[in-house]
């Protein structure tokens, strides 16, 4: 198996530079002490909860970081974009025939077949 080159500790001071977020700052958004800011930024890698809380706190992907491949689908997207152009719908409905006749549907329906 292949290992990551990713060092998230660089790429999470990175991001807190982006952003403007202070050691302080990350360590009270994340409920923990300076110094356990400090450790986790020298780290080549963290483990999962930190990373999520991480990601919360900056509000940040990071695990987009270990992505697969790109473009790969992500179980966590809630919306979706489907564009459709034309649609096909099929309908089966039992009738009697004074409901065709008062629908006028025997004319509609073999127009349509013409």
């Amino acid at each position: 198996m292949e290992k990551s080159n990713i060092y998230i500790g660089e790429i999470i001071r990175n991001v807190m530079a982006d952003n403007q977020v202070t050691k302080a700052e990350l360590a009270r958004r994340l409920g923990v002490r300076p110094q356990s800011v400090d450790y986790m930024l020298t780290r080549k890698s963290i483990d999962t909860d930190t990373l999520y809380n991480v990601s919360r706190a900056l509000n940040y992907d990071f695990a987009m970081l270990y992505s697969l491949r790109e473009g790969q689908t992500n179980c966590d997207v809630k919306e979706s974009v489907y564009n459709v152009a034309t649609a096909k719908i099929l309908v089966e409905l039992e009738l009697k025939p004074e409901d065709l006749a008062r629908l006028n549907l025997k004319k509609r329906i073999s127009d349509v077949l013409k």
